[in-house]
């Protein structure tokens, strides 16, 4: 387990109550299935959402419904695949098809 320093955990929260409350919630949807929103080697929910929040990936917010929150997370998710298409020349198969149709 990551254990960050206490600069890094102030420039998130004073509050240590908030910081729980936010790793906790963001770990229960790594549970759930929305897997981790940077490459990182660990393994553990826990683990993977205070390494999150201290990378400044995730951030308190308004709350949100679990379809407003897996529509951002798909919405996040796409802009990272479009950095990582741009840097690495990645097409998607839809681009394959028409390079091969035209």
């Amino acid at each position: 387990m990551i254990i960050p320093s206490f600069e890094e955990i102030k420039k998130i929260t004073n509050s240590r109550y908030s910081l729980v409350m936010l790793v906790s919630k963001r770990a229960r949807k790594i549970v759930d299935g929305n897997g981790p929103l940077e490459d990182t080697e660990l393994t553990k929910p826990v683990s993977i959402a205070l390494q999150e929040a201290v990378d400044g990936v995730i951030k308190f917010g308004p709350p949100m419904t679990n379809s407003q929150y897996d529509k951002k997370i798909n919405e996040e998710k796409e802009k990272r695949l479009g950095v990582l298409r741009e840097k690495y020349m990645i097409l998607s198969d839809e681009e394959v098809s028409d390079d091969l149709e035209g």
